[in-house]
């Protein structure tokens, strides 16, 4: 047997339709409302930068070109994270989930950081030592120095990871995501996400960071030890508790995507195509179906 079988046969093992079936029969309703989330989060973009004559607005899409390059990928994790959960495999899908918020949240601070007006606004919650404020005092020196037309990069973003030259800025800053929430959320990109939208995100951010440090309640065997299971099984038993717990921080992960992402397209097009992009996304039943209330009340603002 070739290796590519060997893999393929334990893949389909891992990922065996029996198992998506009786996490579909466990989880019921939410299951569907984050399924249909993740989907919302994926095509909203793209819908709100298409034109009546169904071809996308290529300004606009140039303007939103840094986001979209972290979109992409954020939403293939996201299909990955939910696909472990309905599978049994709880550790990875919380990880990959984690993966997701950065890849959101990433993607939502090079997009704003390349616009002089959310550069010359940073947080106040922020110390002038904070990685991210010398990040952006970096950059904005950069910027003055090797684009003599700054209006250039904001009308094609995705020209930021050129200026940037690689990962060695990010890396020698080290970005602390928390800081990230924190100056996203008070730019006002996060909305109506609850009370409080940074310590939301935050709270949602170290719950799933448990799960990357393995602690031990957060293995697969951990959870099984503490919800009755069998443990060493295979398949990975279906565990309603990890599930449930699961589902609620991905719908919440997918919603501030969802927030994000009208907050910044919002900028982007012309009111007129706002407003009818509103109304037609509200009276989609793929949309009233993943329960997206807080994004709900973003669309109905904007569509009067």
């Amino acid at each position: 047997m070739e290796t590519w079988e060997r893999i393929s046969g334990w893949m389909k093992e891992v990922y065996a339709d029996d198992l998506f079936e009786k996490s579909g029969q466990t989880a019921g309703h939410p299951l569907l409302a984050a399924e249909q989330a993740w989907r919302q989060f994926c095509l909203v973009p793209a819908d709100f930068l298409r034109m009546s004559s169904e071809k996308v607005d290529d300004k606009a899409f140039r303007s939103a070109s840094a986001f979209l390059m972290y979109h992409w990928g954020a939403g293939h994790t996201a299909g990955l994270s939910l696909g472990n959960a309905s599978s049994g495999n709880y550790n990875v899908a919380f990880t990959l989930l984690r993966s997701f918020v950065e890849l959101l949240f990433k993607g939502v601070l090079f997009q704003c950081l390349a616009h002089s007006i959310y550069r010359e606004r940073l947080s106040s919650a922020l110390k002038p030592t904070d990685a991210l404020v010398l990040f952006s005092s970096h950059l904005s020196s950069m910027i003055k120095e090797r684009t003599s037309d700054v209006t250039e990069l904001e009308s094609n973003t995705v020209v930021i990871f050129d200026l940037l030259g690689g990962d060695w800025m990010q890396s020698a800053f080290r970005l602390d995501m928390r800081s990230v929430v924190q100056q996203v959320a008070d730019w006002g990109i996060l909305g109506r996400l609850h009370d409080d939208p940074a310590r939301t995100v935050c709270d949602l951010y170290g719950h799933l960071s448990e799960n990357v440090h393995e602690r031990i309640e957060r293995t697969d065997i951990g959870r099984a030890i503490e919800e009755g299971t069998d443990i060493f099984e295979w398949p990975a038993p279906i565990l309603p508790k990890s599930l449930v717990e699961f589902l609620d921080e991905f719908h919440l992960a997918m919603e501030a995507g969802v927030i994000a992402e009208l907050n910044l397209v919002r900028t982007m097009v012309p009111d007129s195509r706002l407003r009818e992009k509103c109304q037609q996304l509200l009276r989609n039943q793929a949309f009233r179906m993943a329960n997206l209330g807080q994004a709900s009340k973003l669309l109905k603002d904007w569509s009067s």
